[in-house]
């Protein structure tokens, strides 16, 4: 079963680059690549360099930026191949950072 996890943060928070905290988001994402459990994972660029597509009576409509209402942005996602949504949510509870940042988790809809 494949599961995303929705790496969410507030948009008022900087992403660590360097430190205690960025080791141990490094070996927690090495930890799950040596498992076989990580298909895939990435960062995503700042809410800034976001564009949106809309549509209005089938034409579709690009504007700059993002526009969901919220103060929290999706920082960055990763695809699990685990055995049940359990297994997702136990590896999404073993996030290191957990102060700052939260997981959401949803099953992959396979073709």
């Amino acid at each position: 079963m494949r599961y995303a996890l929705l790496i969410i943060k507030s948009d008022s928070e900087p992403v660590a680059d360097a430190g205690p905290e960025f080791d141990a988001l490094v070996r927690w994402w090495a930890s799950l690549r040596a498992a076989g459990k990580l298909i895939t994972s990435t960062q995503l660029g700042p809410r800034g360099t976001a564009s949106t597509v809309s549509w209005r009576a089938q034409v579709p409509i690009v504007s700059d930026g993002p526009f969901l209402e919220s103060k929290e942005t999706v920082g960055g996602f990763a695809v699990l191949e685990v055995e049940s949504k359990n297994e997702a949510i136990a590896i999404a509870s073993s996030w290191p950072s957990q102060a700052r940042f939260r997981i959401e988790v949803r099953p992959v809809q396979d073709d």
